[in-house]
């Protein structure tokens, strides 16, 4: 079951993480990528950073030799809390959001295609290209920064989260009918650790 309130949690970790670019503006987005990606998606993780991989600007910044790794501070209703960004040639690739305790990475948001998607799939796609009719993975609307977005999970996944935006008229905090999602864009993709099973 899809955790709403988990969800609002990563939309407000993002969001206050990419206020300097903005949410929703991205540049060289295409229905397919056509860069070579630099790193790969997967539900393992992203690149070098897996499960195991400490909320830790050395740690990630080791892990990506070559980019420009950097550590700011945000705020969301009154707290602040840390964030890690991984950048090339001035593009944000990644935007990695601390756990509770800032020990852990709670999730990372892919903001480019230069972060390539073992699954497929790429920002700037449509709706109706990832899910087949009638076959939609469980969404929900989001909130705060994120309201008039919508975050689904990727096709057959239970930690990959794809945040699409488009126009619609109807109430904030609902998802719109499929027809209307159908033609909307993929604006960013959300890895979470898979939770450890239990012996």
């Amino acid at each position: 079951m899809l955790n709403l309130r988990a969800i609002s949690w990563i939309g407000l970790a993002i969001c206050a993480a990419v206020s300097m670019t903005g949410c929703g503006d991205k540049s060289d987005t295409g229905k397919k990528a056509s860069v070579k990606p630099v790193e790969m998606l997967s539900v393992d993780g992203i690149g070098p950073i897996n499960a195991q991989t400490p909320f830790n600007l050395h740690d990630i910044t080791a892990a990506f030799q070559g980019f420009n790794v950097s550590q700011h501070t945000n705020y969301t209703e009154g707290q602040q809390y840390p964030v890690i960004e991984v950048a090339k040639d001035l593009k944000t690739l990644l935007v990695i959001n601390p756990d509770v305790k800032q020990e852990k990475i709670f999730s990372v948001m892919v903001q480019d295609n230069l972060i390539g998607n073992r699954l497929g799939h790429s920002i700037g796609m449509a709706f109706a290209d990832i899910y087949a009719y009638g076959q939609t993975e469980e969404c929900a609307a989001g909130a705060e920064e994120l309201s008039g977005k919508v975050l689904c999970y990727a096709p057959k996944t239970g930690n990959i989260l794809y945040q699409f935006g488009g126009s619609w008229s109807g109430p904030n905090g609902t998802v719109p009918p499929k027809d209307v999602l159908a033609g909307w864009k993929m604006e960013s993709m959300i890895w979470k650790p898979l939770s450890p099973r239990a012996p």
